[in-house]
């Protein structure tokens, strides 16, 4: 079948055939060939196509006799090879000779009005429905990739028939199979299409329902003094993404000029890839980046609009990564395109996990570039952060938490904050049930401890925290790991279905089954050799089955049997079988290596240019992440009964043993006689008191961030801001140390029957527990893991009790240990309280005269201590000690440089 005959008609230079006036839009309409046949395409323009008097909104049969009309009144031309009835000369594209000179001339076009929505391409209500596919811009379908021909296939639909034309592309055309060529060929909607190694499901192309790449999908005009855009239905240009806020932004003219402002979105308004705070000025050429959305406008006023979901193109450029002057991954290239499911494997110390961190913007690579659509991942992270999911072998979900909580806090706080609950409730519904999950919404999650949803459920649900804002790419390390082959070829299917919808998504997978293989699109293979300490390196891009096995077992499996296909273990074994050099110097000369590799490379359309500074990720209000994160954690301590029973038991438990040893000579009535025993207990029984509030905050929170760091990790790259992360651990972890304090404070008191005012003890007791629970935050975010946590725990506690106070007095500690003890939450708790608790309590009685004139002198100058001193004389003389209040500022103080330091900590811990 001979390639269609395309002429694109408008007032544009770049048009087929130009019709200078006014009224004519840029790109008007398109005027199709195809067999004998003559289509027309209106292409949203603003005044309307008309044939024979009715304003066309789809493809629509046409001949030379029909009355044809760019507006109310000016005439469509027709092609001159058209009207002479000769044919277009050879190698002509689009129905026009190359470098011919064009009908007409260009005036310059006024802004044009907002245009009227218009259906899918190739749409006709009267006899068969064509839709072309190529890479040339005037196609309905297109493909702007290198293995894609201009004009490359023909879609026929008519009826429930579907006929899939090859016309002569380079590369071919290939249903089901890339060694299934064909030229003319009926296709089913459960058929795969490859477009040279472009790889799309037919129901998409069927439905026109696939938009790869950086193609045109709208373009509009702008004559008013303000256009709005957002999710908001009132908006002027609605933009259906969960990632747009509900008022985004607007473009306005001031002066004869056009501005861009952004309306207080949660993700961000781009222009030219860098975000805006105020108002800018735009020009023709510049690029406006809403969410998944770009409007460009042109030199004629209009913008074009492009929609990005589903259209991400990964391009790994010479990455190299090393870590402490080793050398981990070597020169990686390599390009995946939107829709594929590529594999990730390698032998162990490979490097592949290292290498997918490189591309989801978790590890930046020592030299080379990750570019999605062309630009630097880490230079315009802040763009592309919401176009991303990550999935990491760790779950990223709290297991005391049913499924429905999960998915509702995680929505939360990465939607816009002006998504309202019905928005929020719609999201997670769909979201459930894209992946199956129906039914689970009021089940605990739970852990291999505490019985929940299966292993697969949970995997599931892990994506699906991911699927909430709608990505573009997925990310996955070893999602298949640890579950059953049942539960591991449902999260496959799972995954293929989502690169069916237009998701690119990389996974690393190991052992995978036969099944769960076949469902995969291509694998990369990241090799290096056994115990080698030379970097990992690429050693195969390309079709996962059988290619792959095939590749590295080019003399045949041993011992496979004819008719059963290889297991894809075949892959591994194979590789091992030679060194890695021979492996990346046999790729790069094979066939895979120029299609997948050499190919791709650089060919990723981009609709800015690399002007970029890096940009860190637009964060959400931080009041509203502080209320949601406690209400989170909140759910997540009453869910977790046990374990906050234990945390509160601590209180009374700890109350009742001081009362038990320390309670009949605290509380007994003083006398001259009883004095000295009091003085000696009341001292030992505050100190427990405040060392049991530090206890009770360092305990509760030392394992809070460590306990979780996947979730924080992942919350952090996608929009969590680290005070409100930090300090709503400490609301919670307050609130509960409130109750602990409080618990205390009334047992001891009424068990030892205390003096002091007990609102300033419980308060004291708050300030320290406050300190712990700083402390406890520090720690964990200092540890690697819990159990480092807990280890220092102690480490920290010890010098607590040692430089408290109580064991040696602090005015009798050499100059290097007081001025350590000046800094020990502990020794500032035993002073306040202490002071506190002998206000109301009476001196010691005068000793006799004679008992002091046998007393020794001293020889120094020092003041004589008083005869008839208080309580804390012998812990904090009278002349040294401080006012109760003094202790807890310096407590205070102490607690916000330990909530500093932990943010410093984990801001250092940063990726980014």
């Amino acid at each position: 079948m001979n390639a269609p005959q395309i002429w694109v008609i408008g007032s544009a230079t770049e048009c087929d055939i130009v019709v200078a006036r006014k009224t004519v839009s840029g790109r008007h309409c398109r005027l199709v060939k195809i067999g004998g046949q003559f289509y027309l395409d209106d292409l949203q323009s603003t005044n309307g196509t008309y044939v024979n008097g009715t304003n066309i909104r789809t493809r629509t049969p046409v001949s030379p006799n029909d009355q044809i009309l760019l507006g109310s009144n000016v005439p469509m031309p027709w092609p001159e090879t058209v009207v002479s009835g000769s044919n277009p000369t050879p190698g002509m594209q689009g129905g026009v000779a190359p470098n011919s000179p064009r009908t007409g001339s260009a005036l310059p076009c006024s802004i044009a009005p907002p245009m009227m929505p218009q259906s899918d391409a190739g749409t006709s209500s009267d006899g068969p429905r064509v839709i072309t596919i190529g890479r040339d811009a005037s196609n309905d379908i297109v493909f702007p990739f290198p293995m894609v021909s201009a004009h490359h296939a023909l879609l026929t639909v008519n009826g429930t028939q579907v006929m899939l034309d090859d016309l002569g592309s380079s590369n071919g055309t290939y249903i089901n199979s890339r060694h299934n060529r064909i030229t003319h060929s009926p296709l089913n909607l459960s058929d795969i299409v490859y477009f040279g190694s472009m790889r799309v499901p037919a129901s998409r192309l069927v439905t026109s329902g696939v938009h790869i790449g950086s193609q045109m999908q709208t373009e509009f005009g702008f004559t008013g003094e303000e256009m709005v855009f957002g999710r908001d239905p009132t908006c002027q240009q609605v933009l259906d993404y969960p990632m747009i806020s509900h008022r985004h932004a607007r473009i306005f003219r001031n002066a004869g000029s056009l501005m861009v402002q952004d309306l207080g979105s949660a993700n961000g308004t781009y222009v030219n890839g860098q975000r805006i705070l105020i108002a800018t000025p735009i020009k023709p050429g510049d690029t406006i980046g809403l969410g998944s959305y770009t409007f460009q406008l042109t030199d004629y006023g209009t913008l074009q609009k492009r929609d990005y979901r589903g259209n991400v193109t990964i391009e790994a450029r010479g990455v190299v990564i090393e870590v402490s002057g080793k050398r981990l991954l070597d020169d990686i290239s390599l390009t995946i395109y939107p829709s594929e499911f590529v594999g990730l494997m390698g032998p162990s110390g490979a490097g592949k996990t290292t290498f997918m961190n490189a591309l989801n913007g978790y590890v930046r690579p020592t030299s080379g570039q990750v570019l999605f659509n062309g630009q630097d991942l880490y230079k315009c992270y802040g763009q592309f952060a919401h176009h991303l999911g990550y999935v990491p072998q760790d779950d990223i979900i709290h297991r005391d938490l049913t499924v429905g909580q999960a998915l509702y806090f995680t929505a939360k706080l990465r939607l816009p904050p002006d998504t309202t609950e019905s928005e929020i409730q719609s999201r997670i519904a769909r979201v459930v049930k894209q992946l199956g999950l129906e039914g689970t919404e009021h089940v605990l999650i739970g852990s291999p401890e505490r019985k929940g949803i299966s292993g697969g459920q949970r995997k599931r649900v892990n994506l699906a925290m991911e699927l909430l804002t709608d990505p573009s790419v997925l990310f996955l390390d070893e999602p298949t790991s640890g579950l059953s082959s049942e539960d591991a070829l449902m999260v496959m299917k799972v995954l293929r279905s989502l690169a069916d919808s237009g998701k690119a998504i990389l996974l690393t997978i190991h052992q995978p089954s036969l099944e769960a293989y076949r469902l995969m699109d291509n694998l990369v293979l990241v090799g290096k050799d056994r115990n080698s300490p030379e970097p990992g390196q690429l050693v195969y891009y390309g079709p996962a089955y059988p290619d792959a096995v095939t590749f590295f077992n080019p003399h045949g499996v041993p011992g496979h049997k004819p008719g059963i296909d290889p297991p894809p273990d075949e892959v591994l074994r194979g590789f091992d079988k030679q060194p890695t050099a021979h492996w990346v110097k046999s790729y790069r000369a094979s066939p895979y290596g120029s299609s997948f590799v050499v190919d791709r490379a650089g060919k990723t359309a981009s609709p800015l240019e690399g002007r970029h500074t890096f940009q860190e990720v637009p964060r959400v209000p931080g009041m509203r992440q502080w209320m949601t994160l406690v209400r989170r954690y909140i759910t997540i301590k009453l869910k977790d009964t046990w374990n906050t029973a234990i945390l509160l038991s601590q209180a009374p438990i700890v109350a009742l043993l001081i009362v038990m040893v320390f309670g009949e000579d605290v509380s007994q009535e003083i006398t001259d006689s009883t004095w000295a025993s009091v003085a000696q207990r009341l001292p030992i029984t505050v100190f427990l008191m405040g060392l049991s509030a530090l206890w009770f905050g360092c305990s509760n929170a030392v394992r809070e961030i460590v306990g979780e760091w996947a979730i924080y990790h992942r919350e952090r790259m996608v929009n969590l801001r680290i005070p409100s992360y930090v300090l709503s651990k400490l609301t919670v972890l307050a609130a509960l140390c409130l109750i602990q304090c409080g618990t205390l404070v009334l047992i001891v008191y009424q068990g030892c029957k205390l003096e002091g005012n007990m609102v300033v003890a419980f308060l004291l007791l708050s300030l320290v527990s406050i300190v712990g629970i700083s402390l406890g935050l520090l720690l964990s975010s200092i540890a690697k893991t819990s159990e480092v946590a807990i280890a220092l725990l102690p480490i920290m506690l010890l010098p607590m009790v040692i430089l408290g106070g109580l064991m040696q007095p602090v005015h009798n500690m050499n100059g290097l240990m007081r001025s350590c003890a000046q800094v020990i939450p502990s020794r500032w708790g035993f002073e306040s309280m202490l002071l506190n608790e002998i206000a109301n309590r009476p001196l010691r009685p005068e000793m006799p005269q004679i008992a002091q004139s046998f007393e020794p002198d001293s020889g120094d100058d020092e003041t004589e201590p008083p005869s008839n001193p208080d309580m804390a004389e012998e812990y904090f003389p009278e002349g040294e000690r401080l006012a109760l209040s003094s202790g807890a500022f310096v407590l205070g103080i102490m607690s916000m440089v330990l909530i500093t330091s932990t943010q410093m900590v984990l801001r250092y811990r940063d990726v980014h």
